[in-house]
Parts: C-alpha cells; structure tokens; sequence
C-alpha cells in the first residue's frame, strides 16, 4: 500500500524499513446489534463508517476495511487485503494530516481524475485515512456491491411487503379452494342422493302392477239357467217329459244306468251290465 506522509506524523519505523502503528484503544459499540458491515436496522442501506470500523467494538467480531473502504470481518481480508482493526486506528475529522489528504483526494474526484484504490494518508499518533473512504458515492456503492440494488434502502422494505402480502394471499387462496372444493363435494353428494332416488322411483314404476283383488262375478244368469236345466232334467227321469234336453250334472258322481221295467225304472248293477254286453 502507498502511505501519503511528512516527518511531522509521529508513527515509528522498524529495522527492516517497515511502518509499525502503535496501539490505541478502542470504543466499544453502543448498539449490541451492529455488524460490521451495517449499522443496526441499516442493511442494504447504512454502511458503518471505516472510523468506527476500526475504532469501535462489535462483541464479538473482528473487524477490517478494505482498499475499497469496505468493513467486513477480517478473515474477509484474504482475497481483497486491508486493514484489520487489531492492527490500525482510524484518523478523526480533527487530524490535519488526514483532513489535508481527504481534501486532495475529494478534489481529485470531483475534477474526474482517478484514484489509487490503496490510497491512504498516515495522520497524527499513527491513525490512517483512506481515499476509498472518503468518496461522495462510498455508501452507495457499497450497497451496491453488498446487496441486490433493487432490494435497497426503502425498496428492500417494499419488495419484502409484497413478498410477505403475495404469502399471505396464496394462504388465504387455499383455504378458499378447500372450502370450495368442500361444498361441492357436498352437493355432489347430495345430487347422487337425488339421482338414485329418481331412478328407484322409475324402475318401480316399470314392475308388473299386482293383481287387483276385484270383486268376484254373482252370474245371476248363468247360476239360474243352471238351476232350470238341473230340473228339467229330474223331471225327465221322473217320466213326466221325453224331451231331450242337454242337462248338467249336480254332483260329480256318475249315475248308474237304469232299466224302464212298465212304468217304472229299476237301477242296473254294473255286473248284469257286464253280463248283457256280453249276451
């Protein structure tokens, strides 16, 4: 790194030409919940500041900024390099040295020209400034570099709503569904009920209709012409008409037959019937 310095800086230089920083102590954070990239409730939109990266505690971080003026955990440092707080102090406002090179440096900056990305100045008691730190746009890139730009700052709390309000519908979406679903299975339910006993009522229409218990003929005629032949006829076998008329039989017996012996009929046993046919 290149260490913008005059004889006036009171940091020591050891044997083998290199910068030793003497130790100072350090201010313990006044929010627990600090990072060390963010401040509390500041992520994505309040980076720590590179004096209170170096100068102030968080319980139980260790600290860095990088050539980029970045502060991180120092086991971070690996890949950008940097400047871990167990071993530098940042510079205060107060410090003319480094207020002189942040005068410079913000000049520079503003005039369009270039700056070294290590830049740094070394102040009074061995404190550093780094030109990374102090460029207008710092804070903004670091949420840029840290976080997705779209989520930043008050964006971040808008996306977050509408991702928790999209949640909440789609909860609210499936119990509508189920409840709807529910219902209709119901009345699914209820239109077989009705269905079946639509077509139970049909095919009993379709049976055979049961025999009518009707009330039985008097056959008044047929019962008096009946009476008339059954007299007829016993008159006849008592002589008093020849007349032949078709008669019915009163009893399911068969009459035996008869022998006209002068005026009057004897019966014929059925054995001298036998003895006759054969005569």
């Amino acid at each position: 790194m290149s260490l913008e310095n005059d004889g006036s800086s009171s940091n020591s230089t050891s044997g083998d030409g290199s910068i030793e920083f003497p130790d100072t102590p350090k201010i313990n954070a006044s929010n627990s919940e600090d990072s060390c990239t963010w401040y509390s409730g500041g992520v994505c939109s309040r980076p720590r500041s590179c004096f209170d990266c170096l100068n102030v505690v968080v319980p139980g971080q260790e600290c860095a900024v990088s050539a980029y003026g970045e502060c991180m955990n120092s086991y971070m440092l690996s890949n950008v390099g940097g400047y871990p707080m167990n071993r530098f102090t940042y510079c205060s406002n107060n410090d003319a040295l480094c207020s002189g090179c942040q005068e410079n440096w913000i000049r520079d900056y503003q005039a369009g020209m270039a700056l070294e990305a290590n830049a740094v100045c070394v102040g009074d008691n061995g404190c550093i400034c780094i030109a990374a730190c102090v460029v207008p746009n710092r804070d903004d890139s670091i949420v840029e570099n840290w976080c997705i730009p779209a989520l930043a700052g008050t964006h971040f709390q808008l996306v977050a709503g509408l991702v928790a309000g999209t949640i909440a519908l789609f909860v609210v979406s499936i119990v509508l569904a189920k409840r709807q679903l529910a219902r209709r299975q119901q009345q699914d339910t209820a239109n077989q009920e009705a269905r079946n006993a639509a077509n139970a009522a049909r095919r009993a229409a379709r049976r055979p209709a049961a025999v009518a218990r009707l009330p039985q003929l008097t056959l008044s005629g047929w019962t008096g012409m009946r009476e008339k032949l059954v007299s007829n006829e016993q008159i006849r076998l008592a002589g008093g008409s020849t007349t032949t008329v078709p008669s019915l039989a009163t009893s399911s017996s068969v009459p035996s037959p008869t022998e006209e012996q002068g005026d009057a009929y004897r019966e014929i046993l059925p054995r001298e019937d036998i003895i006759r046919r054969e005569m």
